[in-house]
C-alpha cells in the first residue's frame, strides 16, 4: 500500500468526528447482516451499473466494453465490505477511489449519488426482514459506512487533484490555498451585493 494514500487516509479519518465515523461496532452490525446482504450481490451490481449506463452523463465517461471488469470490482468491494475487516487497508482502498475517479472523470456528485442509490436499495431490501429497531440500527451502521467512504473518496479526490496541480504548476499548496481564499472572498462580496 502506497504510504501517501495511507497518510492521507489517516488524516481524513482524523478530521471526521468520532460519533459520525464508522466504528468497530458498526462493522459488527454489518457483519451480522450478512445472511440478508450476501444474496443482494447480483441485484446490487446489475442495478448499480444499469443506473450508471442509463444516465447520459455517467454513460459518457464509461466504456461499455469494460462493464464486466467494473462489475467485478464492485463485487470484490461488496464481498470485502461484508467480510471485513474494516482496517486501515480497507479505508485506504476507499481513499484510493478518489484518485481513480480523477483519472476516470468521475465527479463527486456522481459518487455521492450512487452511494444514495446503494443505501436506498439496501434499506428497502433489509426492511423486509428486520424489526423496526434492527432496521434503525442497521441503517445507522450503513449510513456511517457511506459517510466515511464518501469523506475518504471526496477528500482524497480534492487532495490529489490539488497536489497534482501544485506539482504541475510548481505552485506551493499554501499559495493555492491563499489564492482560493482570495477568490472566495471576492465571490462572497459579489453575492452580498446582489442580495
Amino acid at each position: 500500500m502506497h504510504q501517501d494514500i495511507v497518510s492521507v487516509t489517516q488524516a481524513i479519518l482524523k478530521e471526521m468526528p468520532e460519533a459520525c465515523r464508522f466504528s468497530e461496532k458498526d462493522g459488527e452490525k454489518i457483519q451480522s447482516l450478512r445472511p440478508y446482504l450476501y444474496p443482494l450481490e447480483d441485484q446490487i451490481v446489475k442495478g448499480f451499473y444499469d443506473v450508471l449506463y442509463s444516465y447520459p452523463l455517467t454513460a459518457s465517461i464509461l466504456d461499455f466494453t469494460e462493464r464486466d471488469k467494473r462489475e467485478e470490482t464492485l463485487r470484490k468491494w461488496w464481498r470485502r465490505t461484508l467480510d471485513g475487516p474494516f482496517d486501515l487497508h480497507y479505508w485506504a482502498w476507499q481513499a484510493a477511489v478518489g484518485i481513480i475517479h480523477i483519472r476516470r472523470k468521475v465527479k463527486n456528485p456522481m459518487m455521492i449519488g450512487m452511494w444514495g442509490w446503494l443505501l436506498n436499495f439496501i434499506s428497502k431490501e433489509i426492511s423486509k426482514f428486520l424489526s423496526y429497531k434492527e432496521f434503525i440500527d442497521a441503517s445507522e451502521a450503513l449510513q456511517k459506512l457511506a459517510s466515511t467512504a464518501e469523506a475518504l473518496t471526496a477528500e482524497s479526490y480534492l487532495h490529489h487533484y490539488l497536489a497534482a496541480l501544485s506539482h504541475a504548476t510548481g505552485t506551493e499548496l499554501q499559495l493555492l490555498d491563499r489564492l482560493v481564499l482570495i477568490e472566495i472572498e471576492q465571490a462572497q462580496e459579489i453575492l452580498a451585493q446582489k442580495r
